[in-house]
């Protein structure tokens, strides 16, 4: 199976990471050298920073080697890091992090994770997820909004539909099954990462769409 890894160039100068976005665009490698990068290295820039990005150990290593050669024969100065991507955090951290192995190291990055999101929706103010409610009548709409209101639980409702926020995926789906044994039958509950609807003030897209198109 493939793993995400990443090579971070952080340049001082945002001209020196144009710089190394264009070399590495014009680049032509033969043989071993361009064997032992594998089948593609996805590069993307952000002002002074390179990212570069592979999909195993060996390739990235080698990524980091032929970039530093560069960057030490351009006499640039640059910050470089070798990094993995850990799915149950959704972060990258140092390649010397191993992914976690057992249920207890698991259970450790996904309590960051909610902790993070958590964090990140206290910032904005917007919830990170999202539970949605489709019901049958404006009624039971209204009815479900006013007892998520009085609970503290920020809603959203427009006709049958309905939004509530929550500060991570948690929560979300603590409250989903907590609403499927609640709301009555034929309702539907899903949950989703959050688009901003319920806590932000003026969110940048004001559309969200519930089932199909139709009705």
């Amino acid at each position: 199976m493939a793993d995400d890894w990443r090579v971070t160039i952080d340049f001082d100068d945002e001209a020196d990471g144009t710089q190394l976005a264009e070399w590495l665009a014009a680049v032509d490698l033969e043989g071993e050298q361009r064997a032992s990068l594998g089948d593609r290295v996805i590069v993307s820039r952000d002002g002074p920073r390179v990212y570069l990005y592979s999909d195993s150990m060996e390739p990235a290593r080698e990524v980091l080697r032929t970039v530093s050669a560069r960057i030490e024969q351009e006499g640039l100065a640059a910050a470089t890091v070798l990094e993995r991507w850990h799915p149950v955090e959704q972060a990258w951290k140092d390649a010397s992090v191993p992914l976690p192995d057992t249920a207890a190291e698991i259970a450790e990055e996904h309590e960051r994770l909610q902790e993070r999101e958590a964090a990140e929706s206290a910032k904005t103010g917007a919830a990170q997820w999202e539970v949605r409610v489709e019901l049958r009548s404006h009624e039971e709409t209204e009815n479900l909004a006013e007892r998520l209101e009085s609970e503290g639980i920020p809603v959203v409702r427009r006709h049958t539909f309905l939004l509530a926020g929550a500060a991570n995926e948690d929560d979300a789906r603590a409250l989903a099954d907590r609403l499927r044994g609640e709301v009555p039958e034929g309702a539907k509950v899903d949950v989703e990462p959050g688009g901003g609807m319920v806590w932000e003030v003026a969110p940048r897209n004001p559309f969200t769409l519930f089932g199909g198109l139709g009705g």
